[in-house]
């Protein structure tokens, strides 16, 4: 924020003389203050109507209005009541005449004929106490101004997400409806091609059966990839049913609805000391059995062995779902957990986040008031950790 500066401050010198006037300013030039002269008291009071001032210079002694009236017709201002004054007086130093000037708004006196440094070191020290209170007003009101910006922004970013949590819900429900309507007819497809597989695939040529190969392969992705949606949108509106369960049973359910994938890639799950949770059984079942499948299909050269921990924090638990594949990136950790995310380029990971996946695990996690993330391994590997809040 750049920082505001004050203007120069502005000295009024009120004396009927010139010469006196011609004194004063050669003593006061020096401080390099914005000085303005008024050889009378009704000059000075237009002047104060014109302008604001840091100090008033007043000479007692003048005609019609003398300082003391002038002194008390500026402190009957509202806009002039607190400019300070500073009588220049050839008056003897009695106490009724300190008395009369200090009564008129009078905080100093200098008495004439006056030591130039005296008079200077007094108008040093009240521009110098104006220019600090005039820089704090400019930066209250330019820090004003960034807050009223700040608020208009901040509405406009509430408006932006309330406009985007419909936006969502609305695809969220299209997903659904259209996973579910798209399931069926796949369904029937996937069906017609085994039966011609069953049937006619040994009359088929080599390319026809490997045309038919192809059609099967195919059929199965897209019936993967709608289940995927489909799973992704009911983890989005399906209701949630809170439990407190013992997280390690959750992960056997995982395990066995990951049987096969861990049987086929000799695959390990190593967990110990899992606390009880809090949440969804059924959705965090679907997380774990993500995270597991996800270790399992991005393997390395390696049998895939994945470890499930867990540490308590204030108010939350927090899982850590290692494995010792490839890992990703650092650079494309980010995209992980964003649907749709763009695989990465040729040779740069290993194609993880390229669907629904893990930004199915970053939906469960967020509807239970949570939060996930991605890191590097110490050793390699990917590591996934989320927190889930108690209660």
């Amino acid at each position: 924020m750049t920082t505001a500066r004050a203007p120069l401050p502005r000295v009024l010198l009120v004396d009927d003389r010139p010469d006196n006037l011609l004194a004063v300013r050669a003593v006061l030039e020096p401080l390099g203050l914005d000085l303005v002269e008024a050889d009378s008291g009704e000059e000075a009071l237009r002047h104060l109507l014109a302008g604001e001032f840091a100090l008033i210079v007043l000479d007692v002694q003048m005609p019609v209005l003398d300082g003391f009236e002038t002194a008390r017709l500026i402190r009957g201002r509202e806009r002039t009541r607190y400019v300070p004054i500073i009588f220049l007086t050839a008056i003897s130093g009695q106490p009724e005449h300190y008395l009369r000037g200090y009564e008129s708004g009078a905080v100093d006196y200098v008495y004439k004929p006056f030591e130039p440094e005296i008079l200077r070191a007094k108008v040093s020290v009240f521009a110098e106490l104006w220019a600090r209170g005039a820089t704090i007003e400019a930066q209250r009101e330019e820090l004003a101004g960034r807050l009223a910006e700040l608020d208009s922004a901040h509405a406009g970013l509430a408006a932006q997400a309330v406009e985007l949590e419909r936006s969502n819900a609305a695809l969220e429900r299209f997903a659904e409806v259209a996973g579910a309507e798209l399931r069926e007819p796949l369904h029937t497809v996937a069906g017609l091609l085994d039966l011609l597989d069953d049937r006619y695939a040994a009359g088929l040529s080599d390319e026809g059966r490997t045309l038919l190969a192809r059609a099967l392969a195919g059929t199965d992705r897209a019936r993967s990839i709608v289940g995927s949606l489909l799973d992704y949108a009911r983890a989005s509106t399906a209701d949630l049913r809170r439990d407190r369960f013992p997280l390690a049973e959750a992960l056997a359910e995982a395990e066995a609805e990951t049987a096969p994938q861990l049987a086929e890639a000799k695959a390990e799950v190593v967990a110990n000391g899992l606390p009880l949770v809090s949440g969804d059984r059924g959705q965090l079942v679907r997380l774990l059995t993500q995270l597991v499948e996800n270790a399992v299909r991005f393997r390395g050269a390696s049998s895939p062995v994945v470890s499930v921990s867990a540490e308590p924090l204030p108010g939350a638990v927090r899982v850590t779902v290692a494995d010792n594949g490839p890992g990703v990136p650092e650079t494309d950790l980010p995209r992980l957990f964003t649907a749709f995310a763009r695989p990465p380029a040729a040779g740069a990971g290993n194609g993880r986040g390229a669907g629904l996946g893990l930004p199915l695990c970053r939906r469960i996690v967020e509807r239970h008031g949570g939060m996930i993330w991605a890191e590097r391994g110490d050793d390699g590997g990917l590591v996934v950790r989320f927190e889930l809040p108690e209660g």
